[in-house]
């Protein structure tokens, strides 16, 4: 039973991670569209592939190691994508300021 619950959690987060991936590719646009795309795969496709690796573990080591990753990757994706959208706003001539008002 616990194979099962990794495995579909692990294979949900992958399929999150796909979807994200190809759909940042097929999308037509600037950086900006793609941005929220890839958002997906830090917030949300990583953490379901941890949370299934650490079910399918089931070691306290590697349970601990793997949701510190996971929790690294969720806490700094969007903050990493959203200072790499506002450099290439100010970049563009869209943002001019470097500090938000």
């Amino acid at each position: 039973m616990r194979h099962d619950i990794g495995l579909a959690l692990t294979a949900v987060g992958c399929a999150v991670i796909a979807f994200g991936v190809l759909s940042a590719v097929a999308v037509r646009g600037g950086m900006f569209n793609r941005l929220h795309l890839v958002t997906s795969v830090t917030s949300l496709g990583a953490p379901l592939v941890a949370v299934g690796l650490c079910v399918e573990s089931g070691q306290p080591w590697v349970m601990a190691e793997v949701a510190f990753i996971a929790l690294m990757l969720f806490v700094s994706g969007p903050v990493l994508e959203s200072a790499t959208g506002r450099v290439a706003a100010q970049q563009r001539g869209i943002v001019t300021e470097e500090q938000p008002e």
